[in-house]
C-alpha cells in the first residue's frame, strides 16, 4: 500500500458542454417532465430496463460501476466544473485576476499563489436503483463533495451544505433515463421519492461472536452505502492499515479512500466467512499468505476493525 501515497482522489471531469447543458436544469429538462419521469414505472424486462439506465447513466457520467445482479449503478466522483453561472467559466475568472492584478507573478502574493487556483473543486456522483418487479422503478440518488484547499480529501456536503445545483442534476439524469424508456412508461401509483432504500445486512459466515458479526456486518454496509464517516467509527482508532506505516484511523481511511478498490478487498474479504483466532476475529479464516485479511478485535465493550493488511 506503499503506494498509495502518490495517488489522489480521482475524478473525471465533466466536459464543458455537458456542464453548461446541466447548469441551468439540464438537456431541456422541465418541471413537467421531471414529474413525469419520477412518477413513471417501465413494463418491460429487467434487462432492458437496466440497459437503458446504464446507457443513459455512462453517457453523461462516464466512469460507474454495473451490477445487475442487485440492480444498482454507482458512479464515480466527477468533477463538477461550473456550479455558479460564469464563477467557475476559466476565462471568467482568469479575466477577473487579471482585473484586479492578481496573478501567479503578483507581488505579495504567497509565493506565486492564485486565486483561481485555489478555488473550491466540487464533485458529484449518482447511486442508481432499477427496483421492485415489472413493471419497474428507477431511483436516482445524487451526492455532492467538495474538496477545499488545504483537504487531503472531498467532504460529502449533507443537509443545509447540499449545493443548490444536486437536485437539478439528478433530475437531469431522471429525465435522461426516463427518455430512453418512455415507450414502456406507465404512471406508477406515487410519485417515486429520492429516498435511499435500505440496504439489506450482509450474511457473514462463521462461528463468531454476535457482537463481531454485527461490526462485519456494519462495515460492509458502509463500504456499499460509501458512507466514510459510518465506515470510520467501526474502525480502532490504531487500525493498522500497512505494515510498513504507523497505525491510525486518520491515516488508514486516507489511503484507502485514495484507492477505493481498497474497499472491495474488504469487502471481499468479509463476505468470504470468518472465523475466531484467540480473542479476535479473522476474515477470512485461513486466508493464504499474500491475501487481504480483517482482523475485528475488542476495544472495550465494542468490536472493532483492528487491522486490513495482506497476509505475511
Amino acid at each position: 500500500m506503499n503506494d498509495f501515497r502518490s495517488r489522489r482522489v480521482v475524478a473525471v471531469g465533466i466536459s464543458i458542454a455537458l456542464a453548461l447543458a446541466l447548469g441551468a436544469g439540464g438537456c431541456g429538462v422541465n418541471k413537467k417532465e421531471v414529474v413525469e419521469a419520477k412518477s413513471s414505472v417501465y413494463d418491460a424486462e429487467f434487462a432492458i430496463v437496466f440497459s437503458a439506465a446504464v446507457s443513459a447513466v455512462r453517457e453523461l457520467y462516464p466512469t460507474l460501476d454495473e451490477n445487475p445482479t442487485t440492480g444498482v449503478i454507482k458512479t464515480a466522483w466527477h468533477e463538477v466544473k461550473y456550479r455558479d453561472p460564469g464563477a467557475d467559466d476559466p476565462k471568467s475568472v482568469q479575466s477577473r485576476d487579471q482585473t484586479a492584478g492578481v496573478g501567479a507573478g503578483t507581488p505579495n502574493s504567497g509565493l506565486g499563489y492564485n486565486p483561481s487556483l485555489a478555488r473550491r473543486l466540487t464533485f458529484i456522483r449518482f447511486d442508481v436503483h432499477v427496483a421492485g418487479g415489472r413493471p419497474w422503478r428507477v431511483r436516482v440518488i445524487g451526492t455532492a463533495s467538495e474538496l477545499q484547499p488545504g483537504n487531503a480529501l472531498p467532504t460529502e456536503m449533507r443537509g443545509a451544505a447540499k449545493p443548490h445545483w444536486l437536485i437539478g442534476r439528478t433530475d437531469a439524469l431522471t429525465v435522461a433515463i426516463h427518455r430512453r424508456l418512455k415507450q414502456y412508461a406507465q404512471s406508477a401509483p406515487t410519485i417515486v421519492e429520492d429516498v435511499e432504500p435500505d440496504v439489506p445486512k450482509a450474511t457473514i459466515g462463521g462461528e463468531i461472536p454476535e457482537g463481531a458479526r454485527a461490526a462485519a456486518q456494519a462495515i460492509v454496509a458502509a463500504i456499499d452505502t460509501r458512507d466514510y464517516a459510518a465506515l470510520r467509527a467501526t474502525c480502532a482508532d490504531d487500525v493498522v492499515w500497512s505494515l510498513g506505516a504507523a497505525p491510525g484511523v486518520d491515516s488508514a481511511m486516507a489511503m484507502w479512500q485514495a484507492d477505493p478498490g481498497v474497499f472491495a478487498q474488504m469487502e471481499k474479504a468479509i463476505t468470504a466467512g470468518c472465523a475466531s483466532d484467540g480473542a479476535d476475529v479473522v476474515c477470512p479464516a485461513g486466508a493464504a499468505r499474500g491475501a487481504w485479511q480483517v482482523r475485528l478485535a475488542k476495544r472495550g465493550d465494542a468490536w472493532k476493525l483492528a487491522s486490513f493488511i495482506t497476509v505475511e
